[in-house]
């Protein structure tokens, strides 16, 4: 039944002025969406999402500390010239004499600057590498999504992250084979199916083949919320692992990892729609310069030689950018997210070495603070998002905000995430030793860290459903892409900020830095919600010149939102 039938009873799913039309047009692929198919499908891509993230998180303390001995070690053995070909710096006795004592745990001789420096650069470089060859690839894997199935290609993704994973893991074990940088080289193996960017692209494709568009944001952050399960679990699991052996946890993590392939190969079901018919009414017009037709169906001539495949993804690259750019709203949005994985890279990167160092504290001790963080997130998810989702699309004589079309609700909560990310990151940045400070950011930091959350809902609303599994591929390379750029930016500032006075009063520039970036965040968010400069819009890839249509062609003209 249309929510918009039920006024008596007013639901989540009830529009505000149910007559209007919407401003974001909802196809009628949505529409037909049964509700069975959504909680089964969300189930099994959490759990995958669960036990990948699972095994990331257990390792993430205990990897940094078997970096960080790795460096001491060799640092104090060496002298200036450690094995990773690049000079440490200091110089004599410290530089020459090895510490009494030298293990996997916090040991104040591995604080000093040099160590932390290459600790951070290497820690950063490893992620970038891990990164490009995914986004360059990222496209092209995105296409074959959406024409030969979304399992198939998530599996080749899958299979690629578990080799990356055993190689950082092997380089580190045999730390007197391979020089520690070898790491970088383990990103070579996401280009089998572009690893980490076509998961996280194809997760959100499944769910959003079989959700209907009104229940789309809550889905999105229930996937969300059980990667910070993960993180709330799992990362101080793995910083208490490291007293008892750092190995353990790096195992265990690889071997939940595999199970979640597993899980993958036999419970994840294919969700790819069936291509458009011709004589559908709603389907893309063929005449159209780039339709989901022309992106995605068996119609398109298949390359033969090695010559005429790569220039048919070089030209499927070039027509996938120049359809991101038909409609200003998704260049706006993407911006955002841009702009998002940008400033996330300090407090991702940096939260557990950056408190250990600010605070004195042990890895194990430091890792509470990122779970202190998952959880503040995962209450974010799980009751504020819902309540504020129900408070700004319901009125009443008491309510302060008038009822709200899911666009204007999703860019409502957009910008109070926003704010919370700004003032989180500035508390986390201020040079002060006491720790009421640095928990406070960090939890106003991660109650607007589900930013993601309304802007992906927001951005889905713009194209039909054929083109999802391209759109979500270009989410990822630009997320992705932010990241492989704001990882090395945030080591390189907190390096700058080791060096500058005693160290401890610029340490936390990557977090003043990544406030700026979350206040340009909030002010895009803000334009776009105006719709400044706009008076129509269409969603991408339906018929231009079709009119009075659903599905085809819906024509907006004014502001786009209004509180």
């Amino acid at each position: 039944m249309d929510p918009s039938e039920d006024n008596d009873n007013p639901t989540e799913q009830t529009t505000l002025l149910s007559r209007s039309p919407s401003p974001f047009p909802i196809s009628q692929e949505d529409q037909k969406k049964p509700a069975s198919q959504l909680w089964p499908t969300l189930l099994t891509v959490a759990s995958l999402a669960l036990l990948f993230n699972m095994g990331l998180h257990i390792a993430t303390a205990p990897s940094l500390a078997i970096l960080q001995g790795i460096i001491c070690k060799n640092y104090y053995e060496q002298g200036i010239t450690d094995s990773i070909g690049v000079g440490l710096g200091g110089g004599g006795m410290e530089g020459l004499l090895l510490p009494p004592k030298t293990n996997f745990e916090d040991d104040d001789w591995c604080k000093i600057g040099p160590v932390q420096s290459q600790v951070a650069e290497v820690s950063a470089w490893k992620d970038v590498f891990e990164i490009l060859p995914a986004v360059a690839l990222a496209i092209p894997w995105g296409i074959l999504t959406d024409r030969i199935g979304r399992k198939k290609v998530l599996l080749l993704a899958l299979f690629g992250m578990l080799l990356n994973e055993a190689w950082v893991r092997l380089v580190y074990w045999f730390s007197d084979i391979f020089p520690v940088r070898a790491v970088w080289f383990g990103g070579l193996f996401q280009a089998i199916g572009a690893g980490s960017t076509t998961f996280t692209s194809i997760a959100y494709v499944l769910v959003a083949d079989v959700c209907p568009a009104e229940q789309r944001s809550t889905a999105f952050g229930y996937l969300l919320a059980s990667t910070i399960v993960s993180r709330f679990v799992f990362v101080p699991i793995g910083g208490a692992l490291i007293s008892v052996d750092p190995w353990l946890a790096m195992w265990l993590g690889f071997l939940v990892q595999v199970i979640g392939f597993i899980v993958a190969a036999f419970f994840v079901q294919e969700t790819l729609p069936p291509p458009a018919s011709d004589s559908d009414p709603s389907s893309p017009s063929q005449s159209e310069p780039f339709t989901a037709d022309s992106f995605t169906t068996e119609s398109v001539t298949k390359p033969k030689t090695v010559k005429q495949h790569v220039e048919h993804y070089l030209e499927k690259v070039k027509e996938a950018g120049a359809w991101t750019l038909q409609n200003p709203k998704i260049v706006l949005l993407l911006l955002c997210f841009w702009l998002y994985m940008m400033g996330e890279q300090a407090e991702m990167l940096l939260m557990i070495q950056y408190a250990s160092k600010r605070l004195g504290w042990s890895f194990g001790k430091a890792s509470l603070l990122p779970s202190l963080g998952a959880l503040t997130n995962l209450l974010t998810l799980t009751t504020l998002l819902p309540y504020l989702s129900i408070l700004f699309s319901h009125s009443s004589p008491s309510s302060r905000f008038r009822i709200m079309s899911e666009p204007a609700k999703d860019y409502l909560l957009a910008q109070i995430l926003a704010t919370l990310l700004t003032l989180g990151c500035l508390l986390i940045a201020l040079p002060l030793p006491h720790f009421g400070f640095l928990t406070s950011g960090e939890v106003l930091y991660s109650a607007g860290a589900a930013l993601s959350v309304p802007l992906r809902s927001l951005i889905t609303n713009l194209v039909d459903a054929r083109h999802r599994g391209t759109l979500y591929t270009v989410i990822s390379v630009v997320t992705y892409g932010a990241t492989s750029v704001g990882r090395p930016v945030a080591a390189g500032l907190f390096s700058v900020g080791l060096k500058m006075g005693d160290g401890m009063q610029w340490m936390g520039m990557p977090f003043a830095v990544a406030g700026v970036m979350f206040a340009v965040c909030l002010g895009v968010v803000s334009f776009s919600a105006l719709g400044r400069g706009e008076g129509r819009e269409t969603t991408v890839g339906e018929e231009e010149g079709a009119q009075g249509v659903e599905g085809e062609r819906v024509e907006v003209e004014g502001e786009r939102y209004r509180d």
